[in-house]
């Protein structure tokens, strides 16, 4: 039939009335073409809209019931004079259909539910690919502006380092103080010398902030900076720093252990007349660096010890080290979420915990949060 030009027209009819029907109804159509064949109209209907259809077919079927639409040979102008041995199927004897394939009414239907699952399947599977590359696509954008901002915030920070190195001139330094260290050496004041050098290492240690910040490079500062404060507080100051080997040469975000053993030190030996003793001890624990820092101060909090300096105001070190405080705290928090927050026990008369930790594969640069 499709291959006569004077007959293909009613096979085109028959596919359209079909697909109209489903559409209209939003169903699975099935209906006998004008050939006696059964076959099967189904829509494609995703959030209630049609957007195509289905055509299955063309197969004989001698037990569907009376219900089933059979589509006339009169859709086509003249096609009440094409004989009825041509053009139906349903005596087989009188047509040759030998190459049509012969269902149940029963399997029809089965065959079209499971072709409907797959192609609706398919279509909603194909619009939530294109929904999600589009809403990646925004995502990217979104991305892409994030990180021309903080390029250009990074730049900028480059920028007030760089003025704070030109300002800081580490050479003016040391050779400033290895001048005051010769005059010291030739006055025979052997404390004050070994004082100013170990100032000049110390202040050495803690400006190199452009290559990767290690435990072990971490540990030499705070024990520099410990050295230095012994010459200060005499026989009033002993530290203990306990690792594990294999955590020397993993990352830590900078400066992140100083300002508490700092803070422990300024806030406890300034204010009572005992003697402190700090332990600091680092642990690798699942994928994450522990740190306590612990102390056997006075156990008081940082807002109360503070009253003792009113009368300075902002003269005194404490300013600068609350401040390095509360922005180690942020950096934590912003950088990896509040269950990195660092969390602070304290015992009045008996001392104080910090519990610091961060993610051994840290990035600055990626957002945990």
């Amino acid at each position: 039939m499709r291959t006569d030009k004077n007959r293909r027209t009613l096979c085109k009819l028959s596919d359209a009335s079909g697909s109209i029907i489903a559409a209209t109804t939003k169903q699975t159509s099935i209906y006998f073409c004008p050939c006696g064949l059964l076959e099967v109209a189904i829509p494609i209907i995703i959030n209630d809209k049609y957007l195509g259809g289905f055509i299955g077919g063309q197969v004989k079927c001698i037990d569907a019931p009376d219900s089933v639409m059979r589509l006339s040979k009169n859709m086509i102008p003249g096609g009440a004079n094409i004989p009825d041995t041509e053009i139906r199927a349903d005596k087989v004897k009188d047509v040759d259909i030998t190459d049509s394939k012969e269902y149940s009414y029963k399997e029809i239907v089965s065959i079209a539910k499971l072709v409907e699952l797959i192609v609706n399947q398919l279509t909603k599977q194909e619009l939530i690919s294109g929904h999600n590359q589009k809403k990646n696509l925004n995502r990217i954008s979104e991305l892409e502006d994030k990180l021309k901002r903080l390029e250009y915030q990074n730049n900028s920070l480059k920028e007030k380092v760089n003025n704070l190195k030109r300002n800081e001139n580490l050479f003016f330094m040391r050779n400033i103080f290895n001048m005051i260290s010769n005059l010291a050496v030739i006055e025979d004041a052997s404390k004050t010398n070994g004082a100013i050098m170990k100032y000049l290492e110390c202040i050495e240690s803690t400006k190199d902030v452009e290559k990767d910040n290690t435990i072990r490079n971490e540990i030499k500062k705070v024990e520099k900076f410990i050295e230095l404060n012994r010459i200060r507080y005499s026989d009033r100051l002993d530290y203990n720093i306990n690792f594990e080997k294999d955590v020397l040469d993993i990352k830590i975000p900078y400066s992140l252990i100083l300002p508490f053993v700092y803070a422990s030190i300024y806030y406890t030996l300034n204010t009572e007349d005992i003697g402190l003793l700090i332990d600091v001890k680092i642990v690798k624990v699942d994928n994450d660096i522990e740190i306590i820092i612990s102390d056997n101060g006075t156990g008081k909090a940082i807002t109360e010890l503070e009253k003792a300096y009113e009368m300075y105001g902002e003269n005194h070190e404490g300013n600068e080290i609350i401040q390095s405080l509360v922005d180690a705290q942020k950096f934590m928090i912003d950088t990896f979420g509040t269950d990195y927050r660092i969390n602070t026990e304290r015992i009045k008369g008996k001392g104080s915990k910090v519990y610091i930790k961060y993610p051994i594969n840290f990035d600055e640069g990626f957002d945990y949060v």
